[in-house]
Order: structure tokens, then C-alpha cells, then sequence
């Protein structure tokens, strides 16, 4: 497995780790991108006696159509997860809380490897964006540089449509007395 932490590996204090897991190893699949490459993702564990503060960062390349011009085009995304796991016996009552938590790992003592590849694909997924490419400033598709004229503006959002125009006689300033 190329994103499995050996524990008994790290020394006491900061250990820099780095994996590069295939999507497919991740079970990544999403309808509207493509994961052409393999996944980096780069570790800090500090160690102390038998707790592990992991600290990652995640990067890929995702693949998929322009949002404006349908052209194919990649596109980076950069995610971080952070983790807390504990080697030790603990009550049902800890174990419950500590998966509420969410960033809170409790293993058992005897506990020698412990896989990352759920902590870095939940990164990826939590930040994969709605679409790509991201729309630059200036109102043109960053991929192909066509202007985003076909938009509406501000000023056209404005403007009212007229079977609208009832609503905005309503007056909401004094509330009606029940009779």
C-alpha cells in the first residue's frame, strides 16, 4: 500500500513523509474530472511515545471540459487534513467521541501500521472545485481567453422583470393586526 504509516518506523519528534498514491488506490472517481496523474501527498508526523499529530498536504492534477469553450483542460488542486491518532486502550465512550470528532484516531497498543489513503482521499474530495477552470477577474475563461460577454451584468441583473414589479409594491413596514 503506498500511503501506509509505519509506526513503529517514526522517530520521537518531526518525521517528513511523502507518498504518491494512484487515484485508482484512493477509489477516486468523480463524473466530471479525471485524475490524470498520481496524487502527492506530502506528511508531517511529530511523534510523541504513542501519540501522532499528522499534518498533510495534498496536490493533484484533475482533468475535465472548460466550463465556457468544452476544451479539455487541468487544472491543480491543493488540500490539507490534519489527524490526531493515539496507540492506546480506550472505553467505548472515548471511541465514540473521538470518531464524532472526526480528527481523532484511537488505536489499539498493539497497533504497528495504520493506512492514510481515507485522511487523503477525503482532502482531495472535500476540495475539488465545482468546476474548471476557475473564472479569472477580468470576466474571460483563463483556458481559452474568450471575454464572458454572454454573462449577465450587474447592471442587467438589476433591472426588473415587469410581472416582478407587483412584488415590489408590497409594503412589509407595518404588520397586520389579526382581527
Amino acid at each position: 500500500m503506498s500511503a501506509l504509516l509505519v509506526l513503529d518506523d517514526l522517530a520521537e519528534g518531526p518525521n517528513a513523509l511523502s507518498f504518491e498514491p494512484r487515484a485508482e488506490e484512493l477509489e477516486l472517481k468523480d463524473e466530471f474530472f479525471a485524475f490524470p496523474s498520481s496524487i502527492e501527498a506530502r506528511i508531517e508526523v511529530r511523534r510523541a511515545l504513542d501519540n501522532f499529530r499528522i499534518d498533510g498536504v495534498v496536490t493533484c492534477r484533475i482533468a475535465g471540459e472548460c466550463y465556457r469553450c468544452l476544451e479539455e483542460v487541468q487544472e491543480e488542486v491543493a488540500a490539507r487534513f490534519r489527524l490526531l491518532l493515539q496507540r492506546r486502550q480506550a472505553t467505548p465512550e472515548e471511541l465514540a467521541s473521538a470518531e464524532a470528532d472526526g480528527f481523532i484516531e484511537i488505536v489499539d497498543p498493539g497497533t504497528r501500521e495504520f493506512d492514510l489513503r481515507a485522511y487523503i482521499r477525503e482532502a482531495v474530495i472535500l476540495d475539488l472545485p465545482m468546476r474548471i477552470p476557475t473564472p479569472e477577474a477580468d470576466g474571460r475563461c483563463p483556458h481559452c481567453g474568450v471575454d464572458g460577454a454572454d454573462e449577465p451584468t450587474a447592471e442587467q441583473e438589476r433591472e426588473m422583470d415587469p410581472r416582478w414589479a407587483a412584488l415590489a409594491q408590497i409594503d412589509f413596514s407595518q404588520p397586520k393586526e389579526n382581527s
